[in-house]
């Protein structure tokens, strides 16, 4: 099945916010729906992407200069948009990313004082104008967070110190009071289902517009 035209969703959030399991959820509802519908991770999605990503990822890698890092999220993201995010929408498929832009702007950008006009000017080369239909703000507590990363080996970026995770989520809800029409802002606390309706209601008022 094939929309009208193609739609791009993105979901984003602080690590342990919830985001990657909203998103999954998202897929496989809208795969037993009948659509066209692909989920990327990023940094990932790709070969190359892969291997970015474990470069990123690395806690071994603590010499890494956040301009250094924030190029190599943008090399990942040009990678898969041109193998396969473009191509995909070309089609009139939905592509579902987990993460995007916003999660360099608001984790390089916010969290490493980075300048937002500079990572802007890469974003124009590395991905043009594209820009989601809908971004899915799952807003969590770090102390939330932190709870649900307890088990789990943590990466490069997971094991940050607290001020820095902060600085994060602070961006995160600028951005998401800076474009209120592009942003869905959910409160992490929530029951998973009571944030999948939520998350399906939206996409639903979307998919209707396009059919």
């Amino acid at each position: 099945m094939k929309t009208n035209k193609p739609l791009l969703i993105s979901f984003e959030g602080i690590d342990g916010s919830g985001k990657s399991t909203q998103c999954k959820m998202l897929y496989h509802e809208l795969l037993d729906r009948g659509y066209g519908v692909h989920l990327y991770r990023e940094p990932g999605g790709t070969k190359i992407s892969e291997k970015i990503r474990e470069i990123l990822l690395d806690r071994e890698n603590v010499e890494m200069s956040p301009v250094t890092e924030m190029l190599l999220y943008f090399a990942s993201r040009n990678q898969l948009i041109s193998e396969k995010v473009l191509p995909a929408l070309q089609r009139g498929e939905i592509v579902l990313l987990d993460r995007f832009v916003d999660s360099t702007i608001a984790y390089q950008g916010y969290g490493r004082d980075l300048s937002l006009e500079s990572i802007r000017k890469v974003a124009e080369v590395a991905i043009g104008e594209l820009t989601p239909d809908l971004t899915i703000l799952v807003d969590t507590p770090l102390d939330t967070a932190e709870d649900r990363m307890d088990h789990r080996q943590l990466d490069r970026l997971e094991a940050e110190n607290a001020e820095f995770k902060e600085r994060t989520r602070n961006g995160y809800l600028q951005l998401a009071k800076d474009e209120p029409h592009r942003f869905l802002l959910l409160d992490g606390r929530e029951s998973i289902d009571v944030l999948k309706g939520i998350v399906l209601e939206r996409v639903d008022q979307i998919l209707g517009r396009l059919t």
